[in-house]
């Protein structure tokens, strides 16, 4: 029998062409080259597949804050190459801000932007700063407090471990002060109004002033106004701007009800995982960059708002520091009864801590400028 002969390079079991094939199809060896360089990008593409978290936001797009978090997103990508695409989702769309550190925890979500004091059982040390009324002066303790309790108190790393998630920066938010539906000048005045709150110290400063808390979120305050649900609310003067409740509340008190860190920008520990150590570090780096960034935008953002709700006729009037001081005597000791609280669940220490490193960065630290 004679022996069936090949082309040099070609084999029986690949069924190559041979010489003369390819002369009478000369785009073939083109072809195999081409099918060879796209194989080699569509593996290489992935094998860096871009990672997708979710983010549910619990606030509309439009505040400072939120810009500051898309910011963060489009840095990431950047940082990352495009392997690491955060998609947020603005104003709960992904689930109730209730519901967030149970979709963060199921996996139903990879990130949020939610506000400690939501979870004053799940993450008490967390929800002190965002809770606790009248504890700070400017947006720049706000700033501090949460950055330096974070870094030098390990139990708040281990609370939020217990419950599958790790903070990377926080907000702040200008200070909250009485916006009303009538002139709220002295501490008497405060009796028999109806005014929103959250958490569980907020509803007890309001308390004490004689007025009723009525628990809130925000997408419920504009309607609550509209409605006469309440008569007043704390908010900012750049937030009354954004969810427009000035439309109803026409008049502001300058008397500082909250200030202090808000919402904190948060990833599962499912997620933080999936992050390589590189992926790790730029996440960390570049939450510091926006939490330095957002402090001169947020003054920039309070005197813009001021401006415009006088030019709508917002009527501003002052609340004398004598009228402030009766309010704060009339009130319950905060920080004692937060020492009180997590000494009974075995944070004691961790809560005596925060409370020194509280009142030395009040004392310390302040804004550079005011802008009223």
């Amino acid at each position: 029998m004679t022996p069936k002969c090949y082309n040099r390079g070609a084999s029986p079991m690949t069924g190559e062409m041979t010489i003369a094939a390819r002369r009478r199809h000369p785009a073939s060896g083109f072809g195999v080259t081409l099918l060879l360089i796209l194989s080699v990008l569509f593996f290489s593409r992935d094998a860096l597949a871009t990672m997708v978290l979710r983010m549910n936001h619990q606030f509309p797009e439009t505040t400072v804050g939120s810009k500051i978090d898309q910011w963060f997103a489009s840095e990431v990508l950047a940082a990352t190459q495009g392997a690491v695409d955060i998609h947020i989702y603005w104003s709960n769309r992904l689930g109730d801000p209730r519901d967030n550190l149970s979709l963060l925890q199921r996996g139903d979500i990879d990130m949020a932007a939610m506000s400690a004091g939501y979870f004053p059982d799940a993450l008490p040390l967390f929800a002190a700063p965002n809770a606790i009324p009248m504890g700070m002066d400017d947006i720049c303790q706000a700033s501090a407090i949460m950055k330096a309790v974070v870094d030098k108190i390990p139990a708040l790393e281990q609370e939020a471990a217990a419950s599958g998630v790790r903070p990377l920066f926080f907000h702040t938010l200008n200070p909250y002060l009485l916006v009303s539906t009538a002139p709220t000048t002295s501490f008497s005045q405060l009796s028999g109004k109806r005014i929103r709150a959250w958490g569980n110290d907020l509803p007890r400063l309001i308390s004490s002033a004689g007025a009723t808390p009525v628990t809130l979120f925000l997408p419920d305050v504009y309607n609550a106004l509209k409605h006469g649900v309440i008569d007043a609310c704390p908010f900012s003067v750049d937030l009354a701007v954004s969810y427009q409740i000035h439309d109803f509340a026409r008049h502001i008190s300058d008397v500082v009800i909250w200030e202090g860190p808000a919402w904190g920008v948060w990833i599962s520990l499912k997620a933080w995982d999936r992050l390589s150590p590189a992926h790790r570090q730029i996440f960390i780096d570049t939450a510091e960059k926006a939490r330095l960034k957002e402090l001169p935008e947020l003054l920039a953002a309070e005197k813009s708002a001021r401006e415009y709700l006088k030019n709508q006729d917002i009527q501003f009037h002052r609340f004398p520091e004598k009228e402030q001081q009766a309010w704060k005597a009339a009130a319950p000791d905060f920080f004692s009864e937060l020492i009180s609280a997590m000494t009974a669940q075995g944070k004691g220490d961790a809560a005596k801590q925060m409370v020194e490193i509280w009142s030395d960065v009040r004392e310390r630290v302040h804004c550079p400028e005011s802008t009223r």
